[in-house]
């Protein structure tokens, strides 16, 4: 845990093409667990480096957790984030905010 917290705000510098962020995610659920910590630890460097980029979380009871990125030009890109540690989660972000 120490380590998501010590991720600094320029690991999570979304690419220009990048338009939104949706999460989708159980608020209770242990396969979401990861997911909800990794944003309590770091949204606010997450949303302070993409200060105009659109994060949507949704929680929803009994939802498959799921981070879906939207993209210029129409694309989307949607990967199942069920059952990832906070770090796996950060490092599945990571990619998606490089573009698609």
């Amino acid at each position: 845990a120490a380590l998501v917290c010590a991720v600094g705000a320029m690991s999570f510098i979304a690419s220009a093409a990048l338009t939104e962020l949706r999460v989708a995610m159980c608020q209770t659920s242990a396969t979401s667990k990861g997911v909800r910590d990794f944003w309590v630890k770091n949204y606010s460097a997450v949303k302070s480096a993409n200060s105009s980029l659109p994060i949507l979380l949704r929680e929803c009871a009994g939802t498959s957790a799921k981070l879906t990125a939207a993209y210029q030009g129409g694309k989307e890109q949607s990967v199942s984030v069920e059952g990832l540690s906070a770090e796996e989660f950060g490092a599945k972000l990571r990619s998606l905010m490089k573009g698609p």
